[in-house]
């Protein structure tokens, strides 16, 4: 795609509550790193682009965007602040929401590729994986079912994080998870499989891998739950990753990194990869 117009205006959340108190209708907004890279799109009327760093100051639940607040957070640890952009202003809403979805398109979300932690693909929608088809989730990750939506929700995300050719994550409606058990007699090391799977879990969970972490085994992507799969939550404990915690539901065990476990996991992915979710501190990645 090619260029896009220049912003109305680029700059701090306070400059940017005196710029909006200056203009009327709706505006679509971007959300920026320090660095200027954006990770969120919006649309909205009155104060409505500060709601993130308002919800970002409590809790995730399944309802929020785990990773858009992850981000938020991570900018706030690393004493650095938003970059607050209103890109377009319009009095006419169904052109406020094609503006959106341009900007989100041109961009690209986490699993498209891009920088962006939208889930939807904007214009008034909240969820979402298009453009990326659920076909061609379906061809990447070794013929999963084109009428599985569940396991291509799950895979898509996995897969904006590191292409591999066997899913790490499975959805609990369709898969009985098991004990993690190391394997006996076996001796391995860190894999980009058992790296993907734990990144995955803490930047849905809001968990932060700059130092020590535990990081679930559960986890959800939109409305889907799932659960490290067996298979590479044992790999994880037998090569040493991580050690677990036992819980009666295995889907509910949680992984316990020491700080020097979490760096080799962050090394496995890579810092950018790895600031783009939130899950360590923008100012660690530029080191």
């Amino acid at each position: 795609m090619g260029t896009i117009a220049s912003a109305r205006f680029t700059g701090s959340q306070q400059q940017c509550k005196a710029y909006l108190r200056t203009i009327t209708g709706h505006y679509v907004y971007i959300l920026k790193r320090p660095d200027g890279r954006p990770f969120y799109v919006g649309k909205g009327v009155g104060d409505r682009v500060f709601s993130h760093e308002n919800e970002a100051r409590h809790p995730n639940d399944w309802r929020s965007n785990a990773y858009k607040l992850n981000v938020i957070r991570a900018i706030w640890r690393s004493s650095q602040s938003i970059i607050y952009e209103i890109h377009h202003i319009t009095d006419d809403e169904p052109e406020a929401y094609a503006r959106e979805s341009l900007l989100i398109e041109f961009f690209k979300r986490l699993h498209e590729g891009g920088p962006l932690t939208n889930l939807a693909p904007g214009g008034g929608s909240t969820s979402g994986m298009a453009p990326l088809s659920r076909e061609r989730h379906s061809a990447t990750l070794g013929g999963v079912p084109d009428d599985n939506p569940e396991r291509a929700t799950l895979n898509g995300f996995v897969l904006g994080i590191a292409r591999m050719k066997s899913v790490v994550i499975k959805p609990i409606s369709q898969f009985t998870p098991r004990p993690t058990q190391r394997y006996p007699g076996k001796s391995m090391g860190l894999t980009l499989r058992q790296a993907a799977a734990l990144v995955a879990s803490a930047a849905v969970n809001g968990i932060t891998m700059d130092d020590a972490c535990e990081v679930p085994r559960r986890l959800q992507v939109e409305d889907v739950q799932g659960y490290i799969e067996n298979g590479v939550s044992c790999d994880i404990l037998t090569s040493g990753t991580a050690s677990v915690i036992p819980a009666g539901d295995p889907a509910n065990e949680r992984f316990l990194l020491t700080a020097e476990q979490s760096r080799k996991v962050i090394g496995h992915i890579g810092l950018r990869k790895c600031a783009d979710l939130g899950v360590v501190a923008s100012r660690t990645a530029k080191t």
